[in-house]
């Protein structure tokens, strides 16, 4: 270490540095071999390269994390914490593709049915019944509103009356009724 200070002297004096900037360049040249060694171009370059895939990754897998929660919601009963998503896609559904409104209307009738085969709670059965109408409401007036799909719907709202309490089998007559010249 000390030949290559002593080198380096004799080469700054040989293209003309005076003693007292050859004094301050080998104080500094002494303390560079305390400092840590530079990236080289290539790490630069993979640093940067995973600076971009890194947030790109991270957004790919919420997306795929979220279509895995939207394709989980459609299944789900109205009990479960999934359902107000089941809600909003099929919302979003229907907003894209109007038709849509039947497959919504029929599986919110099974979902009575299932709902008063399982011995859900009677609110939890009349929110859906609610919902059910209100869809249906909106599919009758449709100009493409489909005479099976209300029969689908009749069936299972018929089925699940007879199997309801006198509230939801009340509620589920009436709806039947305000339906009726579908």
């Amino acid at each position: 270490m000390k030949d290559n200070m002593q080198q380096l002297g004799k080469e700054l004096r040989d293209v003309g540095a005076k003693d007292s900037e050859v004094d301050e360049l080998m104080a500094i040249a002494s303390r560079l071999s305390a400092l840590k060694p530079q990236a080289t171009s290539v790490r630069g370059t993979a640093f940067r390269w995973q600076t971009v895939l890194r947030p790109a990754l991270v957004g790919a897998s919420g997306l795929i994390v979220g279509v895995l929660l939207v394709i989980v919601a459609e299944s789900v009963p109205p009990t479960n914490v999934l359902y107000p998503l089941q809600n909003l896609t099929d919302n979003v559904a229907v907003s894209l593709h109007p038709d849509y409104r039947a497959t919504i209307m029929m599986k919110r009738a099974l979902q009575v049915n299932q709902l008063v085969g399982d011995h859900a709670d009677s609110g939890k059965i009349l929110a859906t019944l609610a919902d059910y109408t209100e869809k249906a409401n909106a599919y009758k007036s449709s100009p493409h509103a489909d005479y099976a799909a209300f029969e689908y719907c009749k069936s299972n709202l018929e089925q699940a009356a007879t199997a309801a309490t006198p509230d939801v089998h009340a509620a589920i007559t009436k709806s039947l009724e305000s339906l009726q010249d579908a």
